[in-house]
């Protein structure tokens, strides 16, 4: 084969490449919309949530705590609200426990350099105007912990470099780690809200 019969082939396939990958960046995950039957909002939530993890080696090799953080966007009458929903369960067997649940008052997002303090709403997705669980942990029953968030502080946390979740438990701070990286849903759920599809 020629050089140039090589890069006449080469050509085609970088741009197919290229044109997949923008598909996958800019539509892979696009926020799921709906109008919620029990509470008459229109509910906007991200395809995908962020999962955090914190390894509890002391209880087993591949023990973790993990938090789920998904956010949400309730839509009453053109009264726009934005939630985190955050479910903090774990793969350790409850009978080798013997720390106090994380307390789930005051949760702080790392973002960069910078702190995002959660504030607790209460523990009903509903009362925030969402009857239908959003993206809730496999498994028993986890409770959802609802904080409420604002579109800037979601951007910031969709163009981070580097996130992670502080929990307290019993006065000790655990850092959640970024485990899955869902950014990309989370772009999207923003691009969606701001109208920039």
């Amino acid at each position: 084969m020629s050089c140039g019969s090589r890069t006449r082939w080469l050509w085609p396939a970088a741009a197919c490449l290229a044109l997949r990958t923008t598909g996958l960046l800019a539509g892979a995950d696009p926020p799921q919309e709906y109008l919620d039957e029990e509470t008459a909002a229109t509910i906007t939530v991200v395809a995908q949530p962020l999962v955090f993890a914190y390894a509890r080696r002391e209880l087993a090799a591949n023990a973790r705590d993990y938090a789920t953080v998904a956010a949400a966007a309730v839509n009453r009458s053109g009264n726009i609200s934005y939630v985190l929903i955050v479910y903090l369960w774990s793969t350790v067997d409850p009978r080798l426990r013997t720390d106090a649940a994380p307390a789930v008052g005051h949760l702080i997002l790392h973002a960069d350099d910078r702190r995002i303090d959660l504030l607790l709403k209460g523990h009903s997705p509903h009362d925030a105007g969402i009857g239908v669980p959003v993206h809730a942990p496999p498994g028993d029953s986890v409770t959802p912990n609802v904080y409420a968030v604002d579109l800037a502080r979601l951007r910031f946390l969709a163009e981070a470099r580097h996130l992670a979740l502080e929990v307290d438990s019993a006065g000790t701070t655990l850092v959640y780690e970024l485990w899955e990286d869902r950014q990309p849903a989370l772009r999207a759920f923003v691009r969606h809200i701001n109208g920039e599809e």
